[in-house]
């Protein structure tokens, strides 16, 4: 017969992981950069200066940053699922949007 297991439940005082909060603060910004960039050069009807060009570069690099972070708050078992999938969806986002502009 075999034994069976009792559930185990664990309760987290934290509403949100650390990495989660790291991959927020690294992806609303890039969202944002990216919004900014697009906004400016319709506003200027496409002659963007060099400067925009280093903005969605920063924004990239953050996007990147917070995809890595938001996978890494997988392992942690405090935080809800659902903030960890909101990091890892935002992230996507902005590194899909990104390669987008980057070929259009």
């Amino acid at each position: 017969m075999a034994l069976k297991r009792k559930k185990v439940y664990k309760f987290s005082d934290e509403i949100m992981a650390v990495d989660s909060i790291i991959s927020f603060i690294f992806g609303i910004p890039s969202l944002l950069c990216i919004l900014f960039s697009v906004i400016y050069s319709v506003v200027i009807k496409g002659k963007t200066p060099e400067f925009i060009g280093y903005i969605l570069l920063a924004a990239f690099v953050m996007a990147i940053t917070a995809l890595i972070f938001g996978l890494i708050s997988y392992k942690n078992q405090d935080g809800g699922v659902l903030t960890k999938r909101a990091t890892i969806i935002i992230s996507m986002i902005d590194i899909i949007v990104i390669v987008v502009l980057f070929y259009i």
